[in-house]
């Protein structure tokens, strides 16, 4: 049977995109071989070849200018050049020009076969990925563009001349395809590799065991990388329950205190009852110290029966310049010495030896001493009670606010007041416990994101020098819970927000801070422990002063948090006295 070929067709058909003839389409041919001139845009060089057909008679579309002839038996096509062919009956197949000639070099392939193998459609779904326009890979395809008759051999589908391309290069060039890591060690792995480059593997075998024998070193090394890092930010303890000391022994003079920040009073007794009376029966306290209780002075007589607490002393400090905000209290077994409101010694209501106190601060006055911020003493902030042992304010300490609002005032004005009242204090002969809500985070131990809070309010810079060089520097209180636990993480605070107290996400900003002669002799009697405290990161390197011999045989024995009272955002927390006997 003959087969039949077009000739050259014209430049205005080329230019067009009209589709083929149906009886083109209903050969037997495979699908892929059928390109349609549709199916490409104009072009300069040849289009894809069309398909022969298998039949004699004259075929139904008849271009001008080309001829259909029969061909020998083999199979031969031949391309649509941009110029018209004029052949005449004596046309010679072989002068049909030098487009189905084969190129020098080219391996005998024809330029339209170069040409459909070239072809991205062509490439796609022959499922010749590497040639669809991924990058080549080592060895010659790193030189340059591969050759025509590289790509002549993968569309016919043989690969010999990729194939021998890849038996003669390196295993690194082999390994070199598999990813980016492999490929930098494939590189340097190269000059090792040259002795093996005439050696034959299977392509299959040879690339899956160079994949794995590139993987299993980098898999080693993982592990390694994560353990440095491990060790670079190893996990600091946390504080636990566990770490409490165990009961002062029997018959020893024991004090116990509770601080806690309830975030609202009112709202905390109407969600449970007993928060507090409880807390005080399985602790054993003494004294209690609240802040924040948000209460206005005509309601303190209905809290004190909401609390519970028969028979013991109330002392409330009230904010008068803004309602429903602030306000601290301290609650006590016995009733104190005495009672006094603010940094300027105003004696709290029902505060025994009022008048002695009241006559205290008018004599005071008279002696020209300064006057109070109006600012600290609205805001019901400072709740001092003189007990036999020491002096006890309760102190909440102003918030910066939001966007640092009242930074300024909180640095440049309350800190320093509450350092000249401590140290006032002392001067009296009795040692001094502070303890509330600081809203400072000392270090950066005391919360859980320190770089992403450097400008949120408690953990400035400001405020956190401010913290150190005045309180823990100037008067020379200390922070018992650091001082027990240095290297111990402990929070005090959690937002209600984003579960951050189950995960563990919190900021220490309750304290009890004393005098450093209420601290054990030898967890006290370091001056450099107690300059580290009270420095920031600048600190001078002086000589630590010697400490003084304490004034009292009052110690500190333990500084805990409770972890399992709930009911605030702020978690209680409590300090033990033992009275050391003589001689120790």
């Amino acid at each position: 049977m003959l087969k039949y070929s077009f000739g050259r067709l014209p430049r205005s058909l080329l230019l067009s995109r009209a589709p083929l003839a149906p009886c083109a389409r209903s050969t037997q041919f495979p699908p892929r071989q059928l390109v349609t001139l549709a199916s490409r845009p104009p072009l300069i060089r040849a289009p894809p070849a069309l398909p022969l057909l298998r039949s004699n008679a004259p075929h139904p579309f008849r271009v001008p200018g080309s001829r259909i002839r029969p061909q020998p038996a083999c199979v031969r096509t031949v391309s649509c050049s941009a110029s018209a062919s004029t052949s005449g009956p004596g046309h010679n197949p072989a002068a049909m020009g030098s487009s189905s000639d084969p190129e020098p070099g080219s391996g005998g392939a024809p330029r339209e076969k170069e040409a459909v193998a070239a072809s991205p459609r062509t490439r796609a779904k022959r499922g010749d990925t590497e040639a669809a326009g991924k990058k080549p890979g080592a060895g010659a395809a790193k030189k340059g563009a591969r050759s025509r008759a590289e790509v002549a051999a993968e569309g016919e589908g043989a690969g010999a001349a990729a194939g021998a391309e890849e038996e003669g290069a390196p295993p690194a060039a082999k390994k070199a395809r598999t990813s980016r890591q492999t490929k930098a060690k494939a590189a340097s792995a190269a000059p090792a590799a040259g002795g093996e480059a005439g050696e034959q593997q299977p392509q299959g075998g040879a690339d899956a065991a160079a994949a794995a024998a590139e993987a299993a070193p980098a898999a080693k090394a993982k592990p390694q990388a994560r353990g440095k890092k491990g060790q670079q930010a190893e996990p600091l303890p946390q504080y636990t329950a566990a770490l409490r000391k165990p009961p002062p022994p029997a018959g020893a003079p024991v004090v116990k205190l509770l601080s806690w920040n309830v975030a609202g009073l009112r709202g905390l007794l109407k969600k449970q009852p007993d928060a507090l009376s409880q807390l005080v029966a399985r602790e054993g306290a003494d004294v209690v110290c609240l802040q924040e209780h948000k209460l206005q002075g005509g309601h303190t007589d209905d809290m004190e029966t909401a609390l519970g607490l028969k028979g013991w002393s109330h002392y409330w400090a009230c904010s008068t310049t803004k309602l429903g905000y602030s306000g601290v209290s301290i609650h006590t077994r016995q009733p104190p010495l005495s009672v006094t409101v603010g940094f300027g010694g105003r004696p709290a209501p029902g505060s025994p030896a009022a008048a002695a106190a009241r006559a205290s601060a008018t004599a005071a006055a008279e002696a020209g001493a300064e006057e109070p911020d109006p600012e600290h003493e609205g805001e019901g902030r400072v709740l001092t009670a003189e007990l036999p042992q020491a002096y006890v304010v309760s102190v909440y300490v102003p918030n910066s606010g939001e966007g640092l609002k009242r930074l300024d005032y909180r640095v440049g004005r309350w800190d320093g007041a509450l350092a000249a009242y401590v140290r006032s204090l002392e001067a009296r002969g009795k040692p001094v416990i502070v303890t509330g809500d600081l809203n400072c985070a000392h270090q950066e131990i005391d919360i859980h994101a320190p770089k992403t809070n450097l400008r949120s309010a408690g953990f400035t810079v400001e405020e956190r020098e401010s913290f150190g060089r005045l309180l823990l520097g100037e008067v020379g209180l200390v922070d018992t819970f650091r001082r027990l636990f240095p290297n111990t993480v402990g929070y005090t605070y959690f937002t209600r927000r984003f579960n951050c107290r189950e995960k563990n996400k919190g900021w220490r900003l309750d304290y009890f801070l004393t005098s450093a002669s209420l601290m054990p002799w030898e967890a006290g009697a370091g001056g450099e422990k107690g300059a580290a405290e009270a420095g920031s990161e600048g600190a001078q390197a002086a000589a630590p002063a010697p400490v003084p011999p304490p004034a009292t045989q009052w110690r500190v024995y333990d500084s805990w948090i409770l972890q399992d009272v709930y009911g605030s955002d702020h978690l209680p927390l409590g300090l033990t006295l033992v009275a050391e006997e003589e001689g120790q």
